[in-house]
């Protein structure tokens, strides 16, 4: 199913209003705030970035890695209530725990973001995968979920979730390693 790519850069226009798109090999990708990933089937040619406001080009501006998305694999479906229960029940800990006051909210939030919600082990080839709370949210914040199914997709360090509609996609930040100097 191809997203009207008008729907998608006005819910991308909603969490950053000097959004980019980067429209690249039948994709039109976005970044939200909280560091996913979103993309939709878009029929495009080469590799070109747009301001999502004005289709003004500004490929200088796109500083982000692209998932290397023909390299996923699947490890897991889940059904789409699933998706939707754990990002309702996300909004629901966050009015809890905030309890209308506004100190400490985005604390709050960006653990909330970072909370692994699904975890498991893929039973194809063993493959270990942990999904983070912000791919949920960009599933369903920009609307892209649907009924079915919701692949679960590892590439590399990327983890993603795709339905019909879109993809949602977060790289997991690589570790440190510190050695002292001899």
């Amino acid at each position: 199913m191809v997203e009207d790519i008008a729907s998608f850069t006005e819910r991308l226009l909603r969490f950053d209003p000097g959004a980019l798109v980067r429209l690249r090999d039948g994709r039109a990708w976005g970044r939200l705030p909280w560091e996913v990933l979103v993309s939709v089937e878009y029929e495009c040619a080469g590799d070109v970035v747009v301001s999502a406001a004005s289709g003004e080009k500004r490929d200088a501006d796109w500083h982000w890695p692209l998932p290397p998305i023909g390299k996923a694999r699947v490890v897991e479906v889940l059904p789409a209530s699933q998706i939707v229960d754990l990002a309702s029940a996300a909004a629901r800990t966050l009015r809890e725990a905030s309890a209308g006051r506004r100190v400490g909210e985005r604390a709050i939030r960006d653990a909330l973001l970072d909370h692994p919600v699904i975890t498991g082990t893929s039973d194809v080839d063993g493959t270990q995968f942990v999904v983070p709370q912000r791919i949920v949210q960009g599933i369903v914040r920009m609307r892209l979920n649907w009924p079915g199914g919701v692949d679960v997709l590892v590439a590399g360090p990327w983890t993603g979730l795709r339905t019909r509609i879109g993809e949602a996609w977060h790289r997991a930040p690589a570790g440190l390693t510190v050695r002292p100097l001899r």
